[in-house]
């Protein structure tokens, strides 16, 4: 999260000083319009992050088409190295009750089933995100100098949720995989239990 913070306000002071030589604006007046495009966009964040959330859930069903993850996609997800980055992407799933950064009953269906279903709503609030944090836009009237503002801050909050799209749905392949392997262990389990059920009443 302070890794966040950081960029923020790294990409913050390089946009306002970047307005500020092509402008000829106040570089104060425009780190302060900068900074209510940036809380403009965090209020965005959180509220399609809740929108999401509140969503039924048969809307972050892990086996949707548009949830599932290829073979493929995964083997992208690796060429860009995401085992040594993703546990730096900030995790907020405290606000839900539902923390994803970290297994913590890897033999449970049930639990399994809960971690995809909150990666899937995760998922889809992240996207919304990236696409209508661009209405920042929309405020334009502030001032002439607005829109060389926003549009980067749009452009920077797309590319700090696009990384916990990507993280969200690489984990959701390794689930849905270890999710299979409960599913045939307890079938097995349940094989052997009928079984001796049967034995015993042959006995």
């Amino acid at each position: 999260m302070i890794l966040y913070l950081l960029i923020i306000f790294g990409c913050s002071l390089v946009i306002s000083a970047s307005v500020c030589l092509w402008s000829g604006v106040n570089f104060l007046v425009l780190l302060g319009y900068t900074a209510i495009a940036v809380v403009f966009e965090i209020l965005v964040d959180g509220l399609f992050a809740t929108i999401a959330r509140l969503l039924p859930a048969k809307c972050a069903d892990h086996t949707k088409k548009i949830y599932c993850v290829s073979a493929k996609e995964k083997k992208f997800y690796e060429k860009l190295k995401i085992r040594m980055w993703k546990d730096k992407i900030p995790e907020i799933g405290h606000f839900t009750g539902f923390r994803k950064n970290k297994l913590v009953d890897p033999q449970s269906v049930e639990y399994v089933d809960r971690f995809l279903l909150e990666s899937c709503y995760g998922e889809l609030g992240h996207f919304l995100s990236l696409f209508f944090g661009f209405t920042v836009l929309l405020l334009y009237p502030i001032s002439w100098v607005w829109i060389p503002l926003a549009i980067p801050v749009a452009i920077v909050n797309f590319f700090l949720n696009l990384p916990s799209i990507l993280v969200l749905r690489y984990n959701s392949y390794k689930l849905v995989v270890l999710k299979k392997s409960l599913l045939k262990k307890q079938q097995r389990a349940n094989r052997v239990e009928k079984l001796e059920e049967i034995a015993c009443e042959n006995a």
